[in-house]
């Protein structure tokens, strides 16, 4: 069997976009089968034979994780993979598409939880972000005043806080506002279904 290795990059805010390359990559005749986050890995097949879902479960205990993928083996659906918080779904195409009871509130629930991981990924570099920032600060007061280490210090500590806290800004705005704007398109859809 060959196997293919793609080299891509999604955000959070992509999942759909990855989940149809999924699809197209399947109908093409190599099927997903383990990713790292950058690398995909692809098993070579029947062209089209799998269709495929992303989906990021809700939180929950090992025990009711377990039981969501034994429901979802139930349903003929396979969890390819695990990356982070993410299952990779697929399931053969003669069987249909992985589809939920109301497809538009479990994408809405989904965003919404991708949302929330993208806030609490950006809280956990800010944090980072100042802890460095705090220790430099630290440092460089406990060296003579005037020195030469102690200036390097506080302007690499400031340099790294700002310089950090603007690429977080050009990274996760644009993401969250692609989520923002994927929730409020589909909130749209269920009022207009009243």
């Amino acid at each position: 069997m060959k196997t293919k290795r793609c080299f891509r990059y999604f955000t959070i805010a992509d999942f759909e976009r990855e989940e149809r390359w999924f699809n197209e990559m399947s109908r093409r005749g190599w099927h997903f089968v383990s990713t790292n986050g950058l690398v995909y890995r692809f098993e070579s097949g029947r062209p089209g034979e799998y269709v495929y879902k992303i989906e990021l479960p809700e939180e929950g205990s090992a025990a009711m994780k377990a039981e969501y993928e034994r429901f979802l083996a139930d349903c003929g659906v396979e969890v390819v993979a695990r990356f982070k918080e993410w299952l990779y779904l697929r399931r053969r195409a003669s069987e249909g598409p992985i589809e939920t009871a109301d497809n538009t509130r479990a994408q809405l629930s989904l965003i919404n939880r991708a949302s929330g991981y993208a806030a609490d990924i950006l809280c956990r570099l800010l944090c980072v972000l100042a802890a460095l920032s705090v220790v430099s600060l630290v440092v460089s007061s406990l060296l003579a005043a005037g020195s030469a280490v102690a200036e390097f210090l506080h302007g690499f500590s400031m340099s790294v806080a700002v310089s950090g806290m603007v690429a977080l800004a050009l990274v996760f705005t644009p993401l969250m506002r692609r989520l923002r704007r994927r929730a409020d398109a589909l909130m749209r859809e269920m009022s207009l279904r009243g």
